[in-house]
Parts: C-alpha cells; sequence; structure tokens
C-alpha cells in the first residue's frame, strides 16, 4: 500500500485574493477618514466665520464702522483679506472702540485668511459677508460654490 502525502497550505491565488481585499478594505478606510476630514475642516471654518461675524458686528455697533472703514449703513466697497484689525487696540483709530474683538486664529483650516466683503456677490445681489475662500482657496472677487460665508446684512 502507498502512503498518500497531503500538501496542507495556501495556493498562491488564495493568498492574492486575501491581500487584494485587505488592500481594498484599507482603500476604503482611508477614503472614509479623509471625507470625515474634510468635513470636520468645512465644520471648523463655518464656526470660525460665525464667531467673526459676531465680532465684526460688535465692532460695528461700537464704533459705527465695518473692519475696511464703511460706514455700518453701507458698508463701502473695499474688501478686506486680512482681518487683522479685529485682535488689535484700535489700529485705525474709529471712535468708541472697545476691542480687541476677536482672539481666535486669523487663517481658515487651509491657510487662507478669513475676509471680509461689503459687496460679495450672493444670488445676484451685492451683500456684506465674512468669510472664507473654502477648501479650494480660489478667492478675491471670485465666487463659488465652496466658499464658505455669513451674511451681515440681514
Amino acid at each position: 500500500m502507498m502512503s498518500r502525502h497531503r500538501q496542507t497550505g495556501f495556493t498562491l491565488v488564495e493568498i492574492v485574493i486575501v491581500v487584494a481585499i485587505i488592500g481594498l478594505l484599507a482603500v476604503l478606510g482611508s477614503l472614509m477618514v479623509t471625507k470625515s476630514h474634510n468635513k470636520a475642516l468645512i465644520k471648523q471654518a463655518e464656526v470660525d466665520v460665525r464667531k467673526l461675524s459676531v465680532a465684526i458686528l460688535q465692532m460695528a455697533w461700537d464704533t459705527g464702522k465695518w473692519p475696511n472703514g464703511g460706514a455700518r449703513d453701507r458698508g463701502g466697497n473695499a474688501e478686506l483679506w486680512n482681518l487683522s484689525i479685529l485682535t488689535e487696540e484700535n489700529p485705525a483709530g474709529f471712535d468708541n472702540w472697545r476691542g480687541p474683538y476677536y482672539e481666535d486664529d486669523l487663517e481658515d483650516p487651509w491657510g487662507n485668511d478669513y475676509f471680509f466683503d461689503p459687496d460679495y456677490r450672493s444670488n445676484g445681489t451685492d451683500r456684506i459677508v465674512v468669510g472664507s475662500f473654502g477648501p479650494n482657496g480660489i478667492g478675491k472677487n471670485v465666487y463659488d460654490a465652496d466658499n464658505i460665508f455669513v451674511l451681515l446684512d440681514d
């Protein structure tokens, strides 16, 4: 009688399939993490813009002027691409200044400065806003869909 020896173990095809499945799961997991991270950055920018809007409105109520120096009832037409005025001790010599009005970071999560725009085009109308250029960072009078902003003239 001849004895049969059975070989045990995995074939190369089985190993390749298992490695491919693990790789696919890793890719799907990293995509989910990236998506969650991007949502968190957008949410952080939304929170920051709301806090900045409160600071700007407080400054406007105190001084009668927007951060760009325009009168609170009109807004002027000069954009302000850096809001450091809110963190300083009356940098422009405004009457009734009670600042600094803001103490947090003035850059959005993508490294761009938050802005004040008194003639921001929203739904075909010029509005006074404070905002972020969003994830793509394209801005300075470019009104695209990923901008994050709060209306100040409602």
